[in-house]
């Protein structure tokens, strides 16, 4: 487990691309809505924009831009397709997908958001809070 001051470091499948957070996470929620379903990415870490830094493959990374009324900027590794979550998509903060973590983020979940969009086959088994749709704190 990491300490509050030590960075926390996160990659790609194929080590292109790898990233630090070198402040404290906001909170780590788990997202049922049908798109982040698709892109494989549940469990997301949101962190302040200050205190993520690319260490390298920045330029790899690629960016699915999606037709309104969505406006969420997914992010990817371009060599092994990885799913990266929004890193540096907007500039007060971002969520990554917490599969790219390598280091023990120090957070736990806090809640489950876009329950409403569940899939069938989708089961919760924990106590967590849950949320048809976006926690009235937005996350």
């Amino acid at each position: 487990m990491t300490t509050p001051q030590d960075p926390i470091h996160g990659s790609c499948l194929c080590g292109a691309v790898r990233f630090e957070i070198i402040g404290p996470p906001l909170w780590l929620t788990y997202c049922h809505c049908t798109r982040c379903r698709k892109v494989g990415g549940r469990a997301n870490l949101a962190i302040r924009a200050e205190h993520f830094r690319w260490v390298s493959g920045a330029d790899r990374v690629v960016r699915y831009v999606p037709d309104p009324p969505h406006d969420l900027v997914r992010c990817f590794c371009g060599s092994c397709g990885t799913y990266l979550g929004e890193p540096d998509t907007n500039d007060v903060g971002f969520p990554i997908a917490a599969s790219c973590l390598d280091d023990d983020p120090g957070v736990r979940p806090v809640l489950h958001e876009y329950t409403a969009e569940l899939a069938p086959w989708e089961e919760i088994l924990d106590d967590l809070p849950q949320f048809e749709g976006a926690p009235p704190s937005g996350g």
